[in-house]
């Protein structure tokens, strides 16, 4: 069959309850969607014709990306979508199925937590719930042979108006057997992030699932599965060899859990001698100063950190199990080994008041870290912030009226936080300012810069945020 597999691009105006502010968003970056990446190679391996439209990189309109596919004649369209941006993704779903009279697979997270409410669309014709390697090989068999739905596992599907859902798939997938994304489907050369140094850039995943619980995340859900040093090597060599991929960006939601294997990783790459700069992310409390050397030697560039607040008793709450004193102590010994720290912090947790949120801004200033991030607290589906302790305290679901119904949105309150949506929002925007306009900061990362596109866009951030904040 001709499978064809959009990444939408989506509008700049952004739906209630995004942690980002618009400005950031706007200014974040253009990432691959790997996940799409591995839909494409599992398509691919089961024999099918895989067509990759990234409209988000390549900038493309809804116009566009119908030209393309009535160019190419798929038997199915392919699409992720999330919860809130739900609507922004079915009205493009819905302007395309239009003009094409093409049959719509949808998957993500998303659609594991709301099956009904997201196949009540006439837009959508399928979906599946979990892992792509486990269902997706045997609903395109299912689809090519016009074969009974009802024995493919985690599918998600209408029959005579009735939404049918298929018993899951309970196998676990091992990570080492995982395909590499199908990055030759990618336009390579048209991905950065607002503060990568080097092209082609790309991102890659090496573990799925988390260990830990943070209640504002839901990867602490998931079982905690990784892939071994010498297949994450291997696509490190993929990407430099095949791709001429210089800068990646592992979205783990920490790479550090394991020390073996990140030695393990650091002492191939060393050996092999790949010329890449990496990111990571990591938690305070899972990384130590050998570590942070054989990184450094492996090419690490920098190191994203999940700091979240300034307040003992708000990381408590938030259960990041560590303290104020082992956060100075790892962003001190991440820059004495000579790499990059970049901190992401939530304002609106738990317990956040207006004097909190200072202390956390004034705590980021102190850190002298080299980027920090600000968010929004915002209670996602799947989340315990969400699940336990905002969920019981509302008369419905709010997320599952919200896709039902485009008119029910509203900013949702933070769980023990009496803070406005105004008051939040004003207190992130005096977070950047504070962050990123003192005159040593802004010495700092002038020095730091490496190249025309990096100043470019460091400028139009800057710009932006003084207009607009």
């Amino acid at each position: 069959m001709k499978i064809c597999i959009i990444y939408l691009k989506y509008s700049e105006e952004a739906p209630k309850n995004q942690p980002s502010v618009k400005v950031v968003a706007q200014n974040y970056g253009i990432y691959p969607s790997v996940t799409l990446g591995y839909v494409a190679a599992i398509a691919e391996k089961a024999g099918h014709n895989v067509k990759f439209i990234d409209a988000n990189a390549l900038n493309l309109s809804n116009q566009d990306v119908i030209k393309e596919i009535n160019l190419f004649k798929p038997n199915i369209l392919a699409f992720t979508i999330t919860t809130y941006l739900f609507h922004q993704t079915i009205e493009a779903i819905r302007e395309i199925k239009q003009k094409t009279n093409t049959p719509v697979l949808v998957g993500g997270v998303h659609v594991s937590l709301y099956p009904k409410e997201t196949l009540t669309y006439k837009e959508i014709d399928y979906a599946l719930i979990g892992e792509a390697e486990t269902c997706l090989p045997e609903f395109l068999e299912a689809l090519e042979k016009n074969q009974d739905f009802s024995k493919v596992k985690s599918l998600c599907y209408k029959e005579n108006n009735e939404i049918k859902i298929n018993e899951l798939s309970i196998q676990e997938m091992d990570i080492n057997k995982v395909l590499f994304p199908a990055r030759h489907l990618f336009p390579n050369e048209k991905y950065y992030s607002f503060i990568s140094q080097r092209k082609n850039f790309t991102g890659m995943i090496t573990s799925r699932g988390c260990p830990f619980r943070c209640i504002y995340c839901e990867q602490g859900s998931k079982k905690f599965r990784f892939a071994d040093a010498k297949r994450v090597v291997e696509e490190f060599t993929e990407c430099y060899n095949n791709y001429k991929i210089r800068e990646i960006d592992i979205f783990d939601s920490s790479f550090t859990v394991k020390k073996d294997r990140v030695l393990d990783i650091c002492k191939e790459l060393i050996s092999n001698k790949i010329d890449i700069s990496w990111s990571i992310r990591s938690r305070v409390d899972c990384i130590d100063k050998e570590m942070l050397k054989e990184l450094k030697k492996a090419g690490c560039m920098r190191v994203y950190y999940g700091i979240e607040s300034g307040v003992p008793r708000i990381l408590e709450t938030l259960r990041k199990e560590t303290n104020i004193q082992r956060i100075e102590e790892t962003i001190k010994e991440t820059k004495m080994a000579g790499i990059n720290t970049f901190g992401y912090f939530m304002l609106g947790c738990p317990g956040d008041t207006t004097e909190t949120i200072k202390k956390t801004i004034e705590f980021a200033k102190k850190l002298k870290l080299d980027y920090a991030q600000f968010s929004k607290v915002s209670p996602l589906p799947g989340t315990e912030l969400y699940d336990k302790l905002l969920k019981p305290k509302l008369k419905e679901d709010y997320w599952s009226k919200y896709i039902l119904n485009k008119n029910y949105e509203y900013n949702l309150p933070r769980p023990d936080c009496n803070l406005s949506e105004e008051e939040i929002q004003k207190l992130v925007e005096t977070a950047y300012k504070e962050f990123y306009f003192r005159p040593k900061y802004i010495t700092k990362a002038i020095l730091r810069i490496k190249s025309f596109n990096e100043l470019k866009r460091s400028t139009k951030a800057v710009f932006e945020m003084l207009t607009k904040f």
